[in-house]
């Protein structure tokens, strides 16, 4: 059975979903479900090869940006970029697999059939704090993100936001701090200080009401997610569009896959709450 992250009554009332269940990923067709995660009981043995590799560094992919592309395309692609003397054979095949795997779900959820993925291995860095993800106009909204390991993902419970105009003063201050930081990086005093405003920031996270409770979707962990139509980013619109997030700020190389829909007509939201439990 799915549960929900508590809510209050409110008109732009909000849910993030956990769940054991893989298939109730599709809750996430609810119009006030802002995510579903969904979390195994336990991963496949090749997780942990897979974590180990790139953890050490050996197993690395650039940010690597697939865009518009189909099941076939991203196949061929993932068969050429994918490391072939790190991993065991048919770890390499399970790994492959399994973003193949988010595909045919994401397919499943939003009916289409060209994609945009983002993959890379990275240490994690303090360059993005908390976020929501943009689409096209009247493109579908759903996206799905996988972390193969490390530091799970941080979300901001929708019950605990102020409001998306308090969300997006918080952005638009941290991306100009950002901007700053890249503008004086042959100063380093300059840089200390911008970097000293942008941990002031991080830290007071003036968009929440409770600015020490921040959840995480752990490694491993499925999310469905909802990304905001670009038309309406920077504008005050209900919780439930958007799924405000952050990955972590140090710590280990994460292998990271996100997916985006793309080039079909949205399947129609649905209000049904039959699966979600109070």
């Amino acid at each position: 059975m799915a549960t929900r992250d508590d809510v209050a009554g409110r008109a732009d009332d909000a849910a993030v979903i956990r769940t054991g269940d893989r298939r109730e990923l599709e809750l996430i067709l609810n119009t006030r479900v802002q995510a579903v995660i969904y979390t195994p009981q336990a991963m496949p043995p090749w997780f942990a090869e897979v974590a180990r590799a790139v953890e050490s560094g050996a197993f690395r992919i650039p940010r690597t940006v697939l865009s518009n592309t189909g099941y076939q395309e991203i196949d061929d692609s993932l068969e050429l970029r994918l490391p072939t003397k790190i991993l065991a054979t048919e770890v390499r095949t399970c790994l492959k697999q399994d973003i193949l795997a988010l595909i045919d779900q994401l397919s499943a959820i939003s009916l289409a059939t060209r994609f945009m993925l983002r993959i890379f291995t990275e240490a994690p860095t303090n360059e993005c704090g908390f976020h929501v993800d943009t689409v096209p106009p009247a493109s579908p909204v759903c996206g799905l993100l996988r972390v193969y390991n490390g530091e799970g993902t941080e979300y901001a419970d929708p019950s605990n936001v102020t409001g998306m105009d308090d969300f997006y003063r918080y952005l638009a201050r941290r991306e100009r701090l950002v901007r700053e930081r890249t503008e004086a990086r042959r100063d380093d005093r300059a840089t200390a200080q911008v970097d000293r405003g942008i941990t002031l920031l991080d830290e007071e996270r003036s968009f929440l009401v409770c600015r020490t409770e921040v959840r995480i979707a752990p490694s491993g962990s499925i999310v469905a997610f909802k990304q905001v139509d670009i038309r309406h980013h920077w504008s005050n619109h209900p919780k439930s569009m958007a799924w405000i997030h952050c990955s972590p700020m140090s710590g280990e190389p994460r292998l990271v896959v996100n997916l985006t829909a793309l080039g079909s007509t949205p399947r129609t939201l649905r209000r049904a709450t039959h699966a979600i439990a109070h």
